[in-house]
């Protein structure tokens, strides 16, 4: 089947979340996607709980349907006179390094530029590329303490919690994979390469721009109120006799269904819960009702009830029950991959986030080992001779 990106290559010097899932949203979409290492491999295999191949399951996830090259580009001549060759059989290349990472590394845009014309380089980094925080370091977490993220999550009078599935890492993906398909076609217009540049911060600060109005305009931080939304009506964790279920009363029309549905209409009538932000001031009111409605139901009840009255409703799934949802099931939301390892047959991953109609994503190939790929590319895509790569490999170039 025809690929929509298959005529695109990219090269991936992406490490951890953000740059390895962007690479790999190509990838499922056709790209020829080539994560380049350090020779011998890098960190973010190794990194965590590790797997019965002494890699962790993160990198699966991250790195599926792309090839592996190893190459040594620091204080390396003959690396750096590869990474030319490499970039000119490249439309794009990505990478998570910080400008002066990036510039010690061959990887500027003014640099690859100079070797390829039209070839786009897509920056991820913590501050961007520019600014007086632009040379530090940075992960997911530090973003969100930054950006007001943090302030947001926790219970009162406890000290602020992240989110802990690294939102700004997924997200600034999304955006870097979005902002490649843009400079592509715009290169498709122009015939011109550009250098999309992204931040974890810039992504963090996207997402709170909302709450960081309220509070420099109407002079109001959001109250930290645990799993709760605030401002609104019942929205919130609440447990059954089974477990717990996630509901999600908001707007007058839910509000009028849900009251209903645990019997309390007489609260229809009451002037002080006209709207969500005045339910929200009284949900020290509201809550033990809805508590007291969940907690004498299992969660089946619950879903079958807020099923009936069309309220948004789910339940609360550990980790490992996750896959076995019946809805996950049916809808290939959790695919699985064999790295052809011992105990490592039937690794879960996730399904591409996007269902295209016609041009859909796949998943053919597993993650790659440590170099899996270099004869294929050094020899099969740069026409290097056996004589030049074992060269390469006895320097410790590749």
């Amino acid at each position: 089947m025809k690929t929509v990106l298959e005529d695109i290559r990219v090269l991936d010097f992406g490490r951890f979340i953000a740059c390895p899932y962007c690479g790999k949203l190509l990838a499922d979409m056709g790209a020829d996607v080539i994560r380049v290492e350090r020779p011998g491999g890098e960190e973010d295999r190794t990194i965590g709980l590790l797997g019965p191949g002494g890699e962790n399951l993160a990198y699966p996830s991250y790195n599926r349907n792309k090839k592996a090259i190893t190459l040594k580009l620091i204080k390396n001549e003959m690396g750096q006179k590869v990474l030319q060759d490499l970039v000119k059989k490249c439309d794009v290349v990505i990478h998570n390094y910080t400008p002066r990472a990036a510039k010690a590394m061959g990887l500027t845009y003014d640099l690859l530029k100079a070797v390829k014309p039209d070839i786009i380089l897509t920056a991820i980094s913590c501050f961007g590329s520019d600014g007086p925080y632009a040379e530090r370091p940075g992960f997911d977490f530090v973003a969100q303490a930054m950006s007001g993220a943090m302030a947001l999550g926790g219970y009162p009078d406890k000290p602020p919690v992240r989110a802990f599935m690294n939102p700004m890492d997924f997200c600034t993906a999304l955006s870097a994979a979005t902002g490649t398909l843009l400079a592509l076609r715009h290169r498709d217009q122009t015939g011109e390469g550009q250098m999309v540049d992204l931040a974890l911060l810039r992504t963090a600060i996207s997402l709170t721009a909302p709450a960081i109005a309220e509070a420099e305009v109407l002079g109001q931080l959001r109250p930290r109120v645990g799993n709760r939304a605030a401002y609104l009506g019942p929205t919130d964790l609440y447990k059954c006799k089974d477990g717990y279920v996630f509901m999600a009363s908001l707007v007058n029309t839910l509000w009028r269904r849900f009251v209903k549905m645990i019997g309390h209409e007489e609260l229809l009538d009451d002037p002080e819960l006209s709207n969500d932000f005045q339910r929200f001031q009284h949900r020290a009111r509201i809550d033990p009702l809805v508590a007291e409605w969940t907690e004498k139901r299992t969660i089946e009840e619950v879903l079958d009830k807020t099923g009936e009255a069309h309220i948004p409703c789910g339940p609360y799934l550990e980790l490992d029950e996750v896959s076995r949802d019946p809805h996950v099931k049916a809808t290939g939301m959790v695919d699985y991959m064999d790295m052809e390892e011992p105990g490592l047959e039937k690794v879960p991953v996730s399904n591409t986030p996007f269902k295209l109609s016609k041009t859909p994503a796949r998943m053919e190939r597993r993650a790659p080992r440590v170099a899996e790929h270099n004869e294929e590319v050094y020899s099969g895509l740069l026409g290097y001779s056996s004589e030049f790569i074992n060269a390469l490999e006895n320097q410790g170039t590749i």
